[in-house]
């Protein structure tokens, strides 16, 4: 199986930046992690959501981030097409403190699938995210070969270097986040009404150009961080992106959609929230072995 060479650590490295970039370098202020969410979900009704009389689109979405941040968490169903690959992913989230999430990845639309199953067992990836950094799960053989652990562990500053970008990225599941770029572009408008999963909602959207995606980062961020995401976007050929929001009665998100040009072809992440405040149990692993750890034994194995 081989999973010591090098070519195995650089696959996971290209399946990583592919599941958990996907060109989004929104930030959100990290946390520790968040305990599991135990509220009951969100009863969306059958009457759609609009702003007041004579407020503006970006002041209801202020009360929509509100409302949809107390929410804590949900569940997720997210799609990520780049030209031609397709990746899907379900699973749940929270974001009261920080990203905490448990989402199983299918690359079988991808052409890493093949080249993946040796580390992963097949073409589903079973992700946790965590204060510390993101799980990925590990096939059979590959467990075997790396001393039984089933877990193999990206350190935030393993993710930084793997992807050229900010761990925060994954972020990308917080449906606050979404709202919150819609704002900062200052140019949301309110496109109608609309059904997402048999529901009414109203849709909002908006188009950032470069600097709004920058402005997304907030005001935490270091300079030399804006730069390196400023540098990721450029080269991925990402100039600007439109970005789509549905709100339901409640003024919970419910689906979320982010659309650019890049240089590996049109990239479209849509994703889908529902059963706000589902628990989200992300535990961190105890048998796992770290990338780093990995990436040492392949060097070794390359230079014998």
């Amino acid at each position: 199986m081989g999973i010591r060479s090098k070519s195995a650590a650089v696959v996971v490295l290209a399946a990583l930046a592919l599941t958990t970039t996907a060109c989004d370098d929104e930030k959100k202020d990290g946390g520790k992690a968040a305990a599991p969410a135990a509220t009951a979900a969100a009863t969306a009704e059958d009457t759609p959501s609009a702003p007041p009389a004579k407020v503006t689109p970006a002041i209801f979405l202020e009360k929509v981030t509100e409302k949809t941040g107390a929410a804590k968490s949900a569940k997720i169903d997210e799609s990520i097409t780049i030209g031609a690959t397709t990746i899907k992913g379900k699973g749940a989230a929270s974001w009261a403190h920080g990203l905490q999430a448990d989402i199983t990845m299918d690359v079988s639309g991808s052409p890493l699938a093949k080249t993946l199953e040796p580390v992963t067992g097949g073409p589903s990836v079973h992700y946790l995210y965590t204060d510390i950094g993101m799980y990925m799960k590990l096939g059979p053989d590959a467990s075997a070969e790396l001393g039984g652990h089933r877990w193999l562990r990206y350190t935030k500053e393993d993710l930084a270097k793997a992807t050229g970008a900010q761990t925060t990225q994954f972020t990308s599941m917080d449906p606050v986040q979404g709202v919150r770029a819609l704002i900062a572009g200052g140019k949301v408008t309110e496109v109608g009404q609309d059904t997402v999963n048999g529901k009414a909602a109203t849709h909002y959207t908006g188009e950032l150009d470069l600097a709004d995606m920058i402005k997304v980062t907030g005001s935490s961020v270091t300079q030399e961080q804006i730069e390196k995401i400023k540098q990721g976007l450029t080269a991925n050929g990402v100039t600007h992106e439109t970005l789509d929001v549905w709100v339901d009665a409640d003024m919970l998100v419910v689906k979320r959609v982010e659309q650019a040009d890049t240089k590996a072809g049109a990239l479209n992440v849509t994703v889908g929230y529902s059963d706000y405040g589902t628990p989200v149990l992300a535990a961190e692993p105890y048998d796992y072995v770290d990338m780093r750890e990995l990436q040492k034994h392949s060097e070794g194995a390359t230079a014998s």
